[in-house]
C-alpha cells in the first residue's frame, strides 16, 4: 500500500489567522514509499504589512513578498500537492488552521 505524505512549513504575518494574519510563504514537500516525488515551494503577498518582529523571524520582507502571488492564485496548487495525502508539519494545528483560514 503507498504511503503518501506532505511535509508543509509556512510562515505567516503572526500567530492568529482569527485576527487577520496571513501567510507569507508555503513550503511542502510529497513523499510517496520513503522517495521525495514533488514540491512545491512560494512567498505569498498577505495583503497586509510584515511587521519588523516577522521579518527579523522569518527574513521574508514586505519587499520580498512586493510581486508575489496572492493565496487565491496559489490555492489550487497547493490543494492538489496535499490531497490525497497525510499533512505532516512541525506545528501542525498552528500550520493547518492558516491553511483552513486563507
Amino acid at each position: 500500500m503507498m504511503q503518501r505524505y506532505v511535509v508543509v512549513d509556512l510562515e505567516t504575518t503572526g500567530n492568529s489567522p482569527k485576527k487577520g494574519d496571513r501567510i507569507i510563504q508555503f513550503a511542502g514537500v510529497v513523499i510517496e514509499n520513503d522517495q521525495i516525488v514533488d514540491e512545491y515551494s512560494t512567498f505569498i503577498h498577505p495583503g497586509q504589512e510584515i511587521s519588523l518582529f516577522i521579518e527579523e523571524l522569518t527574513g521574508i520582507s514586505n519587499e520580498t513578498v512586493k510581486n508575489a502571488p496572492d493565496f487565491e492564485d496559489v490555492a489550487e496548487n497547493i490543494a492538489r500537492l496535499i490531497e490525497g495525502a497525510c499533512f505532516v508539519a512541525h506545528n501542525v494545528l498552528f500550520d493547518l488552521s492558516f491553511y483552513r483560514k486563507n
